[in-house]
C-alpha cells in the first residue's frame, strides 16, 4: 500500500518537496498539507493543474481512494507553477 496511516490523518509514503519563491524547501506529506499550500501559500499565477489539484486534494480528505491521485495532481500543479524542488 502506498500510504501510512497516522492518527492525525493519512500521509503519502513519499512526500513532495517544493520551494515557493526564495523560501526554504518544504515537505508536503498529505492531501491536507497539499490543500493548505494550494489555498494559502501558492504563487499568484494559477493554471489548470492548480485547479485540478485543489479539487482532488479537497475530495481526497474524505475519500482514501483518491490519495494517490491527489499526490499526482499536486505534483503536476507544482511542475506547472515551477515550485517542485
Amino acid at each position: 500500500m502506498n500510504m501510512i496511516i497516522m492518527t492525525s490523518g493519512v500521509r503519502w509514503s513519499e512526500p513532495v518537496y517544493l520551494r515557493i519563491g526564495y523560501g526554504m524547501p518544504e515537505r508536503i506529506r498529505s492531501p491536507k498539507d497539499a490543500l493548505n499550500h494550494l489555498l494559502f501559500r501558492w504563487p499568484t499565477v494559477r493554471g489548470e493543474k492548480y485547479s485540478t489539484a485543489r479539487h482532488i486534494c479537497s475530495a481526497a480528505e474524505g475519500n482514501s481512494l483518491l490519495h494517490n491521485e491527489a499526490r499526482m495532481a499536486f505534483v503536476e500543479a507544482c511542475v506547472e507553477a515551477d515550485v517542485l524542488d
